[in-house]
């Protein structure tokens, strides 16, 4: 089962509680997603059903009618054991004794049902949509000082679309100004987590490093990478990267340069208070082959796989974390000759292969 978590924050528990009370006008706040939400039900998109009466609960609470619609929304889609985490919710948060006894008996009869009939495995949809619809209503009453239902809509909307990353700033934003600094933090990081580089960062960056709460990031390359991509985001700045303060948690970084046909991931964790580095360590094969010959090399990240490495001139290959040789096989195009050998890659160097 793949579910979006809610209102989650890898790294610490998150001191929100979207079971409380609703803010004022909750129910005209949440008006404008009921008809994309019941429409999405009715057709029978259930992963976009999800994520939208997701958005109305956050909006009108844990208590609300809402809530059965969720369940409603997994239960079609045969996640039974998420319809009866839902009514779980609404029968801890509702005031009605007689619709918590019926959902305390719909959880009874969910239990006994097998997991699963799609035949696939289900998944939530974003619904970014109305996500940003939720990010421009919430503008509109943060800036007449309406935080709590600003942080309504905001909170509604990372529940929708979790990246859509203006939501999580901005839900943040408006917790400042409730005097919930404690709900802030948590999504002042989710933020930067999703957006490193963004138009707002580096005024999150610093509030967050004045506070002690982030760690550092170091990128490095052998030789320069065309593009930079951290969690998704370009960076927008040539290597190296030193010591960037960045939000504890997982990175995923890509290193691409078009002329040497070398794309390259590193998976890197930070840790609060600590520095972790990303080192793309590679090398250029030149190929120097007279006749003309195709060159089959092991590969870096697999000892037991030969890949051809295509008929480029010069192509980047990354250095093997062990820092084994390589088994390389080279051909003639008109087959006259064949050579094997040995290869010790090091990085920032390029190698002339030639007969």
């Amino acid at each position: 089962m793949i579910r979006f978590g809610r209102l989650a924050v890898a790294g610490g528990a998150l001191a929100v509680c979207l079971g409380a009370a609703a803010p004022a006008r909750a129910d005209d706040l949440a008006a404008f997603l009921v008809k994309p939400a019941e429409d999405a039900l009715a057709s029978r998109r259930f992963g976009v059903a999800v994520s939208l009466w997701r958005g109305i609960v956050a909006i009108r609470g844990d208590g609300s009618e809402a809530m059965w619609k969720l369940a409603d929304a997994w239960t079609l889609a045969g996640e039974f054991e998420a319809a009866a985490e839902e009514l779980t919710r609404f029968a801890h948060a509702t005031a009605d004794e007689a619709r918590r006894a019926e959902a305390l008996s719909q959880i009874a009869e969910l239990e006994k049902r097998p997991k699963g009939f799609a035949g696939k495995v289900f998944e939530v949809v974003p619904a970014d949509k109305e996500a940003k619809e939720a990010f421009r209503r919430g503008r509109i009453l943060f800036r007449a000082k309406k935080y709590a239902d600003a942080a309504a809509l905001y909170r509604a909307g990372v529940e929708m679309a979790p990246d859509v990353a203006g939501n999580v700033r901005e839900l943040a934003s408006a917790y400042e100004k409730l005097g919930r600094a404690a709900d802030a933090q948590p999504f002042f990081l989710r933020y930067l987590r999703l957006r490193p580089f963004g138009k707002n960062a580096d005024g999150v960056r610093a509030k967050l490093d004045k506070a002690g709460l982030l760690g550092r990031l170091s990128v490095v390359s052998s030789f320069a990478c065309g593009e930079v991509w951290v969690n998704r985001q370009v960076l927008g700045r040539p290597l190296p990267l030193q010591n960037l303060p960045v939000a504890p948690g997982a990175y995923r970084i890509l290193c691409f340069n078009e002329r040497f046909h070398f794309a390259r991931y590193l998976n890197v964790a930070v840790g609060k208070g600590e520095s972790a580095r990303a080192a793309f360590d590679w090398a250029i094969l030149e190929n120097k082959l007279v006749p003309w010959g195709r060159i089959v090399m092991e590969n870096p990240d697999r000892a037991s796989e030969m890949n051809d490495i295509g008929v480029w001139d010069e192509i980047g290959v990354p250095v093997p974390d062990d820092k084994r040789a390589l088994r390389v096989v080279m051909r003639a195009g008109d087959g006259t000759r064949r050579k094997e050998l040995l290869l010790q890659l090091e990085a920032g160097k390029r190698i002339p292969l030639t007969w």
